[in-house]
Parts: C-alpha cells; sequence; structure tokens
C-alpha cells in the first residue's frame, strides 16, 4: 500500500511540474504564432533538428544509466564519462561552422547559415541538462524536476514570444531556447550539488565506464540517433525540398503543440516506470503490476485526446493559432493512429534498457524507421499532395508503434514467471 502511495504521490509531483510547464507554451502560442511567420518556424525547426543529431547522443546515452547501479561512486563515474562526451561531442559540433553554407543549401534557407555558430552550445546544454535532471531522478528529487521545468517554460516561452514581438525572429526563438536550457541546468545542480558531488577521476575510468556499460554508447545512442535523424533531419528536408517551407512550418507547429499533452503525460509516467520497473528488476519482482499501472494512466489520457484531434483539430488551430495555422490541424488528423499508439508505447520504451535489448531495439528502429521514410518518399515519388503523404506516414508509423508495443509487453510477460 505504501509502494502504491509513493507512486501516486511522485506522478503527481512530476505530472503537476510537467502541466504547468506545457500550460505556458499553451498560453502564449496565441501570441508566438502571430508574432512569428510559418517560414521562420520552419528555419527554427531545421535548426532544432541539426542540434537534435548532435545532442541526442550528448552524453553517450549515458544519462540513462545513471539511475542504474545501486552504488554511489558507480553511478558518480558514469556521470563523469557522460560529462567527457558531452564535452567532446560539444567540441566537434564547432566544426560545422565550416560547412553553414552547405547546411544553408541541404535545407534551402539561406538565413539558416546565421545561427550555425550557436550549435555547439545547444549540444553542451542538452548533454548538461541530460546529466543534471537523471542525476535529480536517481536522488527522487521530483520537486525539483517538477520547479526546473516549469522555470525553463517560463523563461524560453515568455522570452520567445518578447522577442518575436520585437521582429528578432528564429534568432529570438534560439536565443530563448538556450537561456532556458542553462538555467535549468543550474537550477537543477544547486538542488542536489550537497548530495551529489561531481568527481574527477583518472582516464581509466572513461575506459571501465564504457566498457560496463558499452551498449549505451554503442547501441542505444544509434537508437536515439536514427530516432532524430529519421524524425526530423531527413523528414524536415524531404518536406522542405518537394513541399515547401510553408508545409514544414504548418507541419512543425502541428507536432509541437500536439506531442506537448503526450510528452506532459508519457514523460512523467515512463520516469517513474523506469525508476519503479529498475527497483523490481534488481529485488527479482515481477514488472506486470507496474506495468499495467502504467498502461492504464496512459489510456485514460490516450483516447480523449485521439477524439479531440479527430472533431475538433483544425478549427482548434484556427482560433487560437489563427487562420493561417489551420492547416495544421487537418495534419494533425492525418497523424491521430501514430499519436495514440505513440501516447500508449511511449510510457514503457526504456523497457529494452532494463532487460539490456538495446541491440535488438536498434534493429527494429532501423526497419521501422526506414518503412516510415520510404512511405513519404513513395508519396513524393506518387505526386502525392502533403495531406495524403501525411496519411501513409502516420499509418506507416503507427504500425511501428505497434509492433514496439507488443514487444515490450512480451519482454514485460517473461518476469511474471
Amino acid at each position: 500500500m505504501s509502494t502504491n502511495k509513493g507512486y501516486t504521490r511522485n506522478f503527481i509531483t512530476m505530472l503537476s511540474g510537467n502541466t504547468f510547464s506545457q500550460m505556458i507554451p499553451f498560453l502564449l502560442a496565441p501570441f508566438l504564432a502571430r508574432f512569428i511567420t510559418r517560414e521562420e518556424f520552419a528555419d527554427f525547426s531545421n535548426y532544432m533538428a541539426i542540434v537534435g543529431i548532435f545532442g541526442i547522443v550528448a552524453t553517450g546515452r549515458l544519462e540513462m544509466a545513471i539511475t542504474l547501479p545501486k552504488d554511489q561512486d558507480k553511478a558518480q563515474k558514469i556521470v563523469y564519462t557522460g560529462l567527457v562526451i558531452t564535452l567532446l561531442l560539444t567540441f566537434i559540433s564547432v566544426f560545422l561552422y565550416f560547412f553553414r553554407g552547405d547546411l544553408a543549401a541541404w535545407y534551402n534557407s539561406i538565413t539558416l547559415s546565421d545561427f550555425i555558430w550557436t550549435i555547439p552550445l545547444s549540444v553542451l546544454s542538452i548533454g548538461l541538462l541530460a546529466i543534471n535532471s537523471n542525476i535529480s531522478l536517481r536522488l527522487k528529487k521530483f520537486r525539483a524536476l517538477s520547479i526546473g521545468k516549469v522555470t525553463q517554460s517560463l523563461v524560453n516561452n515568455g522570452m520567445a514570444v518578447f522577442l518575436a514581438y520585437v521582429g528578432m525572429g528564429v534568432y529570438g526563438l534560439i536565443i530563448s531556447w538556450l537561456l532556458s536550457q542553462y538555467i535549468h541546468v543550474i537550477f537543477l545542480y544547486f538542488n542536489f550539488y550537497r548530495e551529489f558531488v561531481y568527481r574527477w577521476f583518472e582516464s581509466n575510468v572513461i575506459k571501465e565506464t564504457l566498457v560496463e556499460y558499452k551498449d549505451f554508447p554503442l547501441v542505444n545512442s544509434f537508437h536515439a540517433f536514427m530516432d532524430i535523424f529519421a524524425t526530423q533531419f531527413v523528414l524536415f528536408w524531404v518536406i522542405t525540398s518537394y513541399y515547401g517551407k510553408i508545409e514544414l512550418g504548418l507541419f512543425a507547429m502541428m507536432v509541437k503543440y500536439v506531442k506537448a499533452p503526450i510528452v506532459l503525460v508519457s514523460s512523467s509516467v515512463s520516469q517513474l516506470y523506469f525508476v519503479e520497473a529498475g527497483n523490481a528488476l534488481n529485488e527479482q519482482k515481477s514488472l506486470v503490476p507496474i506495468t499495467l499501472k502504467t498502461l492504464r494512466t496512459s489510456t485514460l489520457f490516450a483516447v480523449p485526446f485521439a477524439l479531440i484531434l479527430w472533431f475538433f483539430a483544425p478549427w482548434i488551430f484556427k482560433i487560437y493559432l489563427g487562420k493561417d495555422w489551420e492547416m495544421a490541424g487537418e495534419y494533425a488528423k492525418c497523424l491521430i493512429p501514430m499519436f495514440f499508439l505513440y501516447f500508449i508505447a511511449s510510457p514503457i520504451s526504456s523497457t529494452p534498457i532494463l532487460f539490456n535489448k538495446q541491440k535488438k531495439a536498434f534493429v527494429i528502429s532501423l526497419v521501422g524507421y526506414s518503412v516510415t521514410l520510404l512511405s513519404i518518399v513513395l508519396a513524393v515519388y506518387l505526386g502525392w499532395n502533403f495531406l495524403q503523404a501525411l496519411w501513409l506516414y502516420g499509418a506507416a508509423f503507427a504500425l511501428y508503434y505497434l509492433f514496439l508495443l507488443l514487444w515490450y509487453l512480451k519482454l514485460i510477460q517473461t518476469t511474471n514467471t
């Protein structure tokens, strides 16, 4: 009974922080959408796609391992190794500046080259935030995590609206996002630094950690990289090249605000699932009860979410963001099956990590992302319009998420013996 109470209390703490952090962009969205153009939002989305392919592997995905060991010293070694990898990738990303013209040409956006110099700062912020967030999670600093998310959201969205209003466009979006990232990093650090000290070790610590947790940088990193590479970097290029920047702006805005409620719930549920499931495995208990509780929670939110999208999405986008964004609502309807299954599967997506099945998960993701990308390429080849292309793309992704969900449940069932 006490375990259930603890789970509920922690879930409410995480959900409340996520709720407020997501309410802020929703409240400010009508202003932001009217102060920036669809083309400017497309440029920002392409910038974040470039940042994403570095940022998603900024720590070698070792931040996911911080909560796993019982021994604090081992956790500190993981943190140290993740920091070194973050600094290395930050340095490598500096060289993108010398290819800024090529990147701008790739995305058919001359203005994109003006922002490339900020990418190393973005990569560093993602790595530091990932590490500090998981240290906080390990120490069960759920309240600090919630407050940090709210603070980050307030700074990011509030400043973005103001800078967009004064005409800073894409630069305003980037500056706002960067500042909010570093504020979040600093806030989390000052909430745990007395309990978890950053230690600097001999170089052999890196080798020792990478050998023990090799699947995170070698498998999980490539898995996460392929996710961003396929769903943003390449996809945004295809949309920009064959359908135009306005379509990308509409699509990116739609994904931003449709996925926000999903992330709102699933990020809270998934973090708790990861900790609770890890503890259950360490105690050789079945994961079925915590999994069923997790799936019931996500389904409770997913069903009304999908119904609202189907009946009201175009109207909501038109009234709330302005008539220039109405078509984004039609795009949302095309992807309802994908969003629904993502809502259900996402909270337990850390299951392969818990069962040390990262390699198989990576192979499955390669097949899944290849099929989904080929679906939209096929639509381009057949001369379909963007709306038709999204229906095909959404159907392919829905099948991929359904397969993942069934695989996760099969793994979890093995602990019920």
